[in-house]
C-alpha cells in the first residue's frame, strides 16, 4: 500500500508555492521530506493532509483523499502540525485523550482507557499526565501532541490495511536524546507496517532513520529515492546554496557530534 502525491501545485494569492510537487512514500518505511526554508516542505505536507487547498491528487492506500469523510481520513491517518495552540488549560492526559476516535479497531476499543498513558509512557512523559499543557516546555509539549497523535492510529495496520503517520517537524524543540526516541517511534511505527511521513530539517537523522527522502527545492521535487541516492553533494549543495560536503569530518579536526554515534 502507498501514499501517492500527483502532481500538487498551491498557490497563496499570485505566488506558486508548490508546482507540479509529486512523490510516493511506502507503508512499512519512513518517507523523509527535506529541502531548505521555503521550499515547500510543509506547504507539501499540509496539502497531502487536506490542510490546504490545492490542485492535483493525493491517493492514501489507492483511496482519493478528497472521496473520504473527515471521520474516514481520521481513522486512516494522524498528523502532527507543526506548531499547534492550545485554547484550554488542557492537562496533558486530556490532550492525549483527544486522540481516541470512533471506528477504533477492537484492540484498540477495549484498550481506550490504557492507551492514552501508554502513549504518554512512549514518548517519556510518564509522570506528567496531571500537569497543565501550557505549563509545560516546548520540547515536551511537542512531545505531548505526539503521544495524542500515536492514540489516533495506536494500531499500524487496521484491517490489513496500513495507517499513516504524518509528521512536520517532530524533533524541532527537542535535545538529541529526545530526538533519537521520538525518529526511533516512528521507525517502529513503520516496521510494524505503518506508514511514516516525515518534513524534516536536521540531515543527520534523517539518513539514520528514513527509507526514502524526498528532496524539495523551490516549490518542486528536486530529488527522490533511497538517502545515499538523494544525500548527495551535488544535489545538497544545489538546493541549500552553500558547499556541502557528505561523510566528511570538519577540515579543522574540530570536534563533532552526529546520532548515528549514539546507543540505541
Amino acid at each position: 500500500m502507498t501514499l501517492e502525491a500527483n502532481n500538487i501545485c498551491v498557490k497563496f494569492g499570485s505566488r506558486a508555492a508548490l508546482n507540479g510537487a509529486s512523490f510516493r512514500a511506502e507503508a512499512g518505511q519512513v518517507t523523509a521530506i527535506v529541502g531548505p526554508n521555503g521550499s515547500g516542505k510543509t506547504t507539501l505536507l499540509r496539502a497531502v493532509t487536506g490542510d490546504l487547498a490545492f490542485a492535483g491528487t493525493v491517493l492514501i492506500n489507492r483511496e482519493d483523499t478528497r472521496q473520504l469523510s473527515p471521520l474516514d481520513l481520521a481513522q486512516r491517518r494522524a498528523v502532527l502540525p507543526q506548531s499547534g495552540t492550545i485554547a484550554f488549560p488542557f492537562t496533558v492526559l486530556e490532550l492525549v485523550r483527544l486522540g481516541l476516535t470512533a471506528g477504533m479497531s477492537t484492540v484498540e476499543v477495549n484498550t481506550q482507557e490504557t492507551l492514552p498513558m501508554e502513549a504518554i509512557e512512549r514518548v517519556g512523559l510518564a509522570g506528567f499526565e496531571g500537569r497543565l499543557v501550557h505549563e509545560l516546555s516546548g520540547g515536551e509539549r511537542q512531545r505531548a501532541q505526539l503521544a495524542r497523535v500515536l492514540v489516533q492510529i495506536w494500531e499500524p495496520v487496521l484491517h490489513g490495511v496500513p495507517r499513516w503517520l504524518f509528521l512536520d517537524e517532530p524533533v524541532s524543540a527537542l535535545d538529541i536524546s529526545h530526538q533519537l526516541q521520538v525518529m526511533q517511534i516512528a521507525r517502529d511505527y513503520a516496521a510494524r507496517g505503518g506508514g511514516v511521513v516525515a518534513v524534516m530539517h536536521d540531515l543527520n537523522l534523517t539518513a539514520m532513520f528514513a527509507d526514502r527522502v524526498v528532496l524539495m527545492g523551490h516549490g518542486h521535487v528536486r530529488a527522490s529515492g533511497a538517502p545515499r541516492d538523494v544525500l548527495t553533494d551535488q544535489d545538497l549543495s544545489a538546493c541549500y546554496g552553500c558547499a556541502l560536503r557528505t561523510n566528511t569530518p570538519p577540515p579543522s579536526g574540530g570536534t563533532w557530534i552526529l546520532p548515528q554515534a549514539a546507543g540505541l
